[in-house]
């Protein structure tokens, strides 16, 4: 029997280090569809893909759902000196950007490239770019010849290089886009171990979508294919446990469980799946963090829409410094989201589903 540990690091390296910014995401569609091998997978037309059971019919359709999609960068241009301009895909803020690696996709040779963003030292003025914008990235190339000599060309997709580390603190790792790779694998897992365990009242689709980080498109186009009755989208949400932030009203602090959200600007989430799931979490002791945000959204607010409407929940493994080259996440919160997802999908059988939706 394989070792559960080493299974879910091997499967979160490898969704965390794919290359796959918004519109871009074939290596982590890849992966998905080779780890949920015995499922039938269809394919929308932005490339998100749904994962269904060999035999359906069995009940109301329960969408287990994540995005694939990281936030990065497309090349612009290129300049007569070799360098490269960039145009943002998804949330950059401001500053976290000079003097960062980062890996441009060749989609013509499908080859990866590494470079740097441009930074002045201090004996130079020091004065960095603050913005995408303002911003230049060397590839060490001499000239635009030899950057059209790699197969570079304007279109194609820049990620961040963040490599997966272990920390010193057992548990912890860091690396690039955890926002939402965590996502990717607890459901991945939580798919397999559906699919191992006895056969569930309801239909357990998974789905992967495309596109979320510039808006949720994706998910739009996944809701009409996978056509849910409910929907539990899995997350990789800021943590608020770190300087500057710290206090009573964090609710997304590493090692204190997957969290549960219940509200955020584009979404009100059910209060009655978040209320079953809080019973589910209590009555199977899985740590629970409950979250209601003020900033932030996620694809629930696509979903959510989808037909006569659809109750949707949270499920996130917090993550510290989303949305930049590195975030830290804490391996004992995926867990909790695999178990929750589990526990949560096994007790959505007709009358349960029926019941969100009862209000007459």
């Amino acid at each position: 029997m394989a070792n559960p540990d080493r299974e879910l690091l091997r499967l979160l390296e490898a969704y965390a280090q794919a290359h796959g910014v918004s519109g871009h995401e074939d290596a982590v569609r890849a992966i998905f569809v080779r780890e949920t091998a015995g499922r039938s997978h269809a394919c929308d037309g932005l490339g998100g893909v749904t994962a269904s059971p060999p035999r359906e019919g069995r009940g109301p359709r329960v969408v287990l759902t994540a995005h694939m999609d990281e936030i990065g960068f497309l090349v612009q241009s290129v300049t007569p000196d070799g360098f490269l301009r960039l145009v943002p895909v998804g949330g950059w803020p401001d500053g976290v950007l000079a003097a960062q690696r980062l890996r441009v996709l060749s989609r013509a040779t499908g080859r990866e490239h590494v470079g740097v963003v441009a930074a002045l030292p201090p004996h130079q003025g020091g004065t960095q770019a603050a913005s995408v914008e303002r911003m230049s990235v060397d590839l060490g190339a001499r000239s635009a010849e030899a950057v059209a000599a790699l197969g570079i060309v304007p279109g194609d997709p820049v990620a961040p290089d963040g490599p997966f580390t272990a920390l010193s603190e057992p548990g912890r790792y860091l690396s690039k886009a955890f926002d939402n790779r965590v996502g990717m694998t607890a459901l991945t897992l939580a798919t397999r171990e559906l699919d191992a365990g006895p056969p569930c009242a309801a239909d357990i689709i998974a789905v992967a979508t495309a596109q979320e980080e510039v808006g949720c498109r994706g998910a739009a186009v996944a809701a009409r294919l996978s056509r849910p009755d409910v929907a539990i989208v899995l997350e990789g949400p800021p943590a608020d446990d770190v300087p500057g932030l710290r206090g009573p009203d964090s609710q997304g602090v590493l090692g204190g469980g997957v969290q549960l959200r219940a509200y955020d600007p584009t979404a009100i989430m059910s209060p009655r799946l978040v209320d079953l799931a809080r019973a589910v979490a209590a009555e199977e002791g899985i740590p629970v963090q409950l979250a209601v945000r003020r900033t932030g959204g996620t694809d629930a607010r696509a979903f959510q829409a989808f037909g006569h409407g659809v109750p949707v929940i949270v499920l996130g493994v917090p993550a510290r410094y989303i949305h930049t080259h590195q975030s830290v996440v804490d391996l004992d919160d995926l867990r909790a989201c695999v178990a929750l997802t589990v526990a949560l999908a096994r007790r959505l059988g007709p009358a349960a589903v029926a019941g969100l939706t009862k209000f007459l």
